[in-house]
């Protein structure tokens, strides 16, 4: 009876023990992902005034990135806009609209050297306009624009970092008023 009893408590010990070690092994694997994770952003804000509109804009722009490498890393990045838009309808009123854009991607970003990367982006956006109409006061249009990026940028390295680039939108239609160039400033940890 005595030697079920030790075999008994010897196998909860095992059980235990091989329990302990499971979670060792999984809190590492995780923290081997939270390791590779990076995070950053930027901030627009931008004001323009065209014929008979002007519009003011302030944005977020977050982004995770997953490093696969020192050098490769992929992950998301959202973006939320506010815009104040002022236009003049054809009955000479002055119309105002507060509308909210937003959108999302993928990234993928290459550092071939300690302070520069490589940027490549597609973005599906929700872009509105205020179109104004030969009757009636104007209105807010959305529509949805697909983009891809590809450019580059400069790192200050460490840590919490601050980062500039510029991108080029390839998928830009060459029949608008909007410049196929993009300049990006943000903040990043990790990366």
């Amino acid at each position: 009876m005595k030697i079920k009893g030790l075999y008994f408590v010897l196998l909860i010990l095992m059980s235990v023990q091989s329990g302990l070690l499971a979670q060792r092994t999984r809190d590492a694997k995780s923290n081997e992902f939270t390791s590779n994770l990076w995070y950053g952003g930027s901030a627009g804000l931008g004001f323009q005034s065209f014929n008979s509109e002007s519009t003011f804009l302030i944005a977020l722009y977050p982004m995770v990135g997953y490093k696969f490498t020192e050098q490769l890393s992929v992950g998301p990045r959202i973006g939320v806009a506010y815009q104040h838009i002022r236009t003049i309808g054809f009955d000479g009123r002055v119309y105002k609209f507060n509308p909210i854009e937003l959108s999302g991607g993928i990234f993928a970003r290459y550092k071939p050297f300690y302070n520069f990367f490589a940027h490549f982006e597609y973005e599906v956006a929700n872009d509105k306009v205020a179109v104004s109409g030969f009757s009636g006061p104007p209105v807010i249009e959305t529509f949805t624009e697909n983009n891809f990026y590809i450019g580059a940028g400069y790192t200050s390295g460490g840590r919490i970092s601050s980062e500039i680039y510029i991108l080029y939108n390839v998928l830009e239609e060459s029949n608008t008023l909007q410049p196929p160039w993009t300049f990006r400033a943000g903040l990043s940890y990790n990366f």
